[in-house]
């Protein structure tokens, strides 16, 4: 009773916080919008629409990046270092996860609009992603970031959801990911904790990987859950 009473508090907290939390983020955007307002009382109507417009779509392109900056920094600040564990749901570990999962989230709504883009690519940088040299990340769907490395030249597909953490009945499981050099993840895949994914593996659209999978250097896998469909050695016939 007592932890499902924390429970319900703690989601009232987080309700709040994320209020708050994009309210401040926004305070560039709102006073960018009324000094636009005010320089132009005197301008016809048409003239004065087209600014207040213009203005208020670039005052949301700031308020999202305004969101994101912010909740890079702290993730810089502030990111956990977990190792492969598995822990009760009641936990303070699990309560660490959680806290870096809401601000992480707070951030995802805007991520989808410019991925892929040096924008999001910095951000999982700033959250703690190991993210090699010319990796294309495409998807808003990149979880625990900080538990998540992904290799030289690997392309992660749009929609692709990488997770280090899974709830298996009072547990949380924490796992780190790993991606190699020049691999390639399908669209709509999902990679679970403690996968490894050798490299120049393919990972086919829509595969599901489950947790603790590796998959060796060169091989495609697909399927729910993946299987291998085409060896290294085929590749070289």
């Amino acid at each position: 009773m007592l932890w499902r009473f924390a429970h319900h508090f703690l989601t009232t907290l987080v309700i709040v916080f994320s209020g708050v939390y994009w309210g401040f983020a926004s305070v560039p955007s709102i006073m960018l919008t009324l000094q636009v307002v005010e320089n132009t009382q005197h301008y016809i109507l048409w003239q004065r629409a087209v600014y207040i417009g213009c203005s208020l779509g670039l005052s949301y392109v700031i308020w999202m990046l305004m969101v994101i900056l912010l909740t890079a920094i702290i993730g810089f600040l502030f990111r956990p270092k977990f190792e492969s564990t598995q822990v009760p749901i009641y936990s303070i570990i699990t309560f660490k996860w959680a806290f870096f999962s809401v601000l992480d989230r707070l951030a995802k709504p805007f991520i989808g609009y410019l991925v892929p883009s040096w924008v999001v690519h910095g951000y999982y940088m700033a959250m703690g992603c190991k993210i090699g040299w010319r990796a294309i990340i495409s998807s808003d769907r990149l979880n625990d970031a900080y538990m998540v490395e992904i290799g030289d030249q690997s392309i992660i597909g749009s929609k692709v959801l990488i997770t280090a953490h899974i709830a298996e009945k009072d547990n949380l499981i924490l796992a780190p990911v790993k991606i190699g050099e020049k691999c390639l993840i399908g669209v709509g895949s999902q990679i679970n904790p403690g996968c490894e994914i050798g490299d120049g593996a393919v990972i086919a659209s829509r595969a599901v990987l489950p947790k603790y999978t590796k998959v060796p250097p060169g091989e495609i896998w697909g399927g729910i859950p993946a299987k291998l469909i085409q060896n290294s050695t085929d590749n070289n016939k």
